[in-house]
């Protein structure tokens, strides 16, 4: 690490630290969990939301462990990763740690058809992490990691609810709600994507700005229609038990939307922390006030 990344990194804000710690991704997670158990009336025990708060974040750690080990080019990768290539060994043990923690709150709490489902949705993430050290790109272009991400984020997130709802188990990965919780999700990843391209040039050839140049130009134009095509979907079926998250999923997608017409003009961190609050704000409006 230069002595730049040095200095960023003593003087991250505040702001910066759920994500260069990881935090981010597993509180977003149990937030939208708690929404669609809010939405569908459906009643989860606290020690389920725990459980999969240490799951996202056990997962997220790996990921960025593999990300901080196959760097090529440490001066310009991200904050994060230099972060985690910093403290390498603190971070594979709180790993760990984290991982025999999340272990047991599996076995304890969780109901077996929910482990052995989320086993089932474990099994792609570690496809994905497999293809992140071996692969070339092939799966990338098929379905490129932003949306892989996204979608298996969203089915992780909502598994627990379709589980103590005693709904029929394919509608985890297949609803409506689930699926347009997941478009939000991927318009995220690939907004950050976007926006860190330049951290990615060496250190990320996986990623879809890399593989498809094009994509940069385009996002704003691409959002734009995510967004517009979800707002006239949650308004043509405004009858249905899933409006609210077809709503919050939009609005979250608006707002991606406006902050791409920012990339150049505000730093990437900060277009970062921005992405993350279109996800986290929607959700937390409805549950604080319609709950």
């Amino acid at each position: 690490m230069n002595l730049a990344q040095q200095q960023n990194m003593s003087r991250a804000s505040w702001w910066l630290w759920p994500n260069l710690l990881g935090i981010d991704a597993p509180a977003v997670s149990v937030l939208w969990q708690y929404f669609f158990a809010c939405n569908f009336r459906v009643k989860i025990p606290a020690s389920n939301y725990l459980t999969l708060f240490f799951v996202v974040w056990v997962i997220y750690s790996v990921d960025r462990l593999l990300d901080a080990r196959m760097l090529k080019r440490l001066n310009e990768a991200s904050l994060r990763h230099s972060f985690y290539h910093r403290n390498y060994r603190s971070a594979f043990v709180l790993t760990a740690i984290l991982t025999i923690i999340t272990a047991c709150l599996c076995l304890f709490f969780l109901p077996m058809e929910l482990i052995k489902t989320g086993a089932f949705v474990g099994a792609f993430v570690v496809v994905y992490l497999l293809h992140q050290i071996w692969a070339k790109g092939l799966m990338m272009i098929v379905i490129p990691k932003e949306v892989f991400i996204g979608m298996i984020f969203a089915v992780g997130t909502t598994l627990t609810g379709h589980i103590w709802s005693g709904e029929f188990i394919p509608d985890a990965f297949f609803s409506p709600s689930v699926i347009i919780f997941g478009v939000l999700c991927s318009m995220n990843c690939i907004a950050i994507s976007v926006w860190e391209r330049s951290h990615d040039v060496d250190n990320d050839s996986n990623a879809l700005p890399q593989l498809f140049p094009q994509v940069v130009k385009l996002f704003p134009t691409i959002a734009s229609v995510v967004f517009i095509c979800l707002m006239v979907y949650s308004f043509t079926n405004h009858s249905h038990v899933g409006f609210p998250i077809f709503v919050a999923s939009g609005i979250g997608c608006g707002f991606i939307t406006v902050l791409s017409f920012f990339d150049g003009k505000a730093s990437s961190q900060f277009l970062r922390f921005a992405a993350d609050m279109a996800v986290i704000i929607p959700a937390l409006v409805y549950v604080i006030f319609w709950s």
